[in-house]
């Protein structure tokens, strides 16, 4: 791409909640973003050997290889890409494993933007 046309940035959104997942496309999309979809871990991790994220969005709570087991993965790999977990648990373990932001669901619209935001800012 040229300068004048930089690439889009790209999210990976990670959810095996279908509906949930359709809007948090959508809203991306109409922000400018690029949006790939996984349903689960495994598929995620399977999704970044061919998409480049530049953050990803993250549900914790998954089944067959959960949101903690992809941010471990992440860490285990040296993948230094920005996360925001999304998830209905009150606890703090995701942050401590490298999340970048952390959503409480529900979330509304615009918290999902500013957190995708707030994750790909420069540190």
């Amino acid at each position: 791409m040229t300068a004048e046309h930089p690439r889009p940035q790209r999210v990976l959104i990670v959810d095996d909640d279908a509906r949930l997942v359709f809007v948090m496309q959508e809203v991306l999309g109409d922000a400018g973003y690029e949006t790939k979809v996984a349903a689960d871990g495994h598929a995620a991790i399977q999704r970044l050997s061919t998409f480049a994220p530049d953050v990803i969005v993250l549900d914790l709570m998954m089944p067959h290889m959960t949101g903690y087991d992809v941010l471990d993965w992440l860490k285990q790999n040296a993948l230094a890409i920005p996360v925001v977990v999304a998830t209905t648990e009150d606890d703090s373990q995701a942050l401590d494993l490298g999340a970048a932001v952390k959503l409480t669901k529900p979330f509304t619209l615009e918290q999902l933007l500013d957190g995708v935001a707030v994750a790909l800012a420069p540190a």
